[in-house]
């Protein structure tokens, strides 16, 4: 990953809002169809943690026959948006009798990066708790992807849940080698330095509880975010893990994520075969 660029460029490569179309209007949406999910898709919160942001919004099949739980993790680079941001992603799963997870963290400047990963962690416990022994497939974009990735780094033992409970991953325009975020205004309430940044990094360490991994991201996109999923994909290829990376057109970073919702989504028949 390049790290000598000067931190004006790589803040314009690390801000995806400048390769975007109209991404303003589409965190709004965002919001807008959550809401309306929220209020058609019988939910209830999860608590995982005694804070009053450790939460997940569980949504499950009104068949009672749930294959499988998706949960995903929001972006915002780590110090943004909520799952309140992220629910209008349920009813797609819903309909395959899947149940969806929208998990919620703490943000910056009020938890590092290390919280989030374990507060992902053991919300992950928690939901599995609600459906034992139903596979779990983790997804996120941009931050979300990151804390994703780094559920493979997870201690998963000393949270009494052996062995990992993930059966495969989704990632879509993640970022998985922080060091060059270290010098930009994105770092300001992160406080990463290069040795925090690095060991932060799942592109940067072997992978301690494996799963197979999907790596996505748009067409319209900046040149770093592509790389940071390319260089990734290559790198767990070369642990032996099962991997693949691929662009989906006429999308930018934010709207990406509406693609679950079209009837010929690729991302959905992806993330329901990765079983």
């Amino acid at each position: 990953m390049n790290t000598n660029k000067k931190p004006s460029e790589l803040e314009q490569a690390y801000s995806p809002s400048t390769a975007a179309r109209c991404y303003e209007q589409t965190v709004q949406l965002y919001a807008s169809k959550s809401d309306q999910a929220l209020s058609h898709y019988p939910n209830r919160q999860i608590a995982y943690g005694l804070a009053e942001d450790e939460y997940a919004l569980l949504f499950e099949p009104a068949s009672g026959r749930t294959k499988a739980v998706l949960v995903f993790i929001h972006g915002g680079y780590w110090q943004a948006l909520s799952a309140f941001d992220t629910c209008f992603m349920a009813g797609p799963f819903l309909q395959h009798d899947w149940a969806y997870a929208a998990l919620n963290y703490r943000l910056a400047p009020h938890a590092t990066i290390g919280d989030m990963v374990q507060q992902c962690a053991t919300a992950i416990v928690a939901i599995r708790r609600q459906h034992p022994g139903l596979p779990i497939v983790v997804a996120g974009s941009s931050a979300g992807a990151h804390l994703c990735a780094m559920m493979m780094h997870v201690d998963w033992h000393s949270l009494g849940c052996v062995p990992c409970p993930i059966r495969a991953g989704l990632l879509i325009s993640g970022i998985y080698d922080l060091r060059p975020l270290v010098e930009t205004y994105i770092n300001a309430p992160l406080h990463l330095d290069l040795h925090s940044a690095t060991g932060l990094s799942p592109g940067l360490q072997r992978a301690r509880t494996p799963f197979p991994v999907t790596l996505c991201y748009g067409e319209y996109e900046t040149w770093a975010f592509k790389q940071q999923s390319q260089t990734y994909c290559e790198f767990l290829l070369e642990q032996g893990v099962r991997a693949g990376c691929y662009q989906i057109n006429d999308v930018d970073h934010f709207d990406i994520l509406f693609e679950f919702d079209k009837p010929d989504s690729h991302l959905l028949s992806v993330t329901l075969a990765s079983l």
